[in-house]
């Protein structure tokens, strides 16, 4: 009579350990695609407090001093590094008279060129 035997063979450690290097390594391939997502996300974050920044700038002013030379058109080489660019568009009686649309982009390149807008209006009336 055959006695059982009890146990893996070396075959079936094998396999098992290379199931395992395989589910490893596409975690360690999917790693590099969270860094990449997060370092995106943080540079929109920054785009986005420095284009609010000016807004709230721009809406702490009188209305008359909103203008483009309280605000210059272009800011190159902004927040950390310098590495945002910011245009700001004063345009007045738009959409009606006595208003003015500001529309802030801020723009950065990594390879590609993304950028973030806001608009906001301001009026006379205070």
């Amino acid at each position: 009579m055959l006695k059982a035997e009890h146990g893996f063979s070396l075959i079936e450690l094998m396999i098992a350990l290379l199931i395992l290097a395989v589910g490893l390594l596409s975690l360690a391939g999917l790693q590099g695609v969270a860094i990449e997502g997060n370092r995106q996300g943080n540079l929109i974050s920054q785009a986005t407090a420095l284009a609010e920044n000016r807004i709230e700038r721009i809406q702490s002013e009188d209305y008359d001093a909103v203008n483009d030379v309280t605000f210059p058109a272009v800011d190159n080489g902004i927040g950390i590094n310098g590495y945002f660019d910011r245009t700001t568009l004063i345009e007045n009686d738009v959409p009606l008279v006595g208003l003015k649309r500001i529309t802030v982009t801020v723009s950065w390149s990594d390879g590609e060129v993304h950028q973030v807008e806001l608009r906001t209006i301001v009026s006379n009336e205070g």
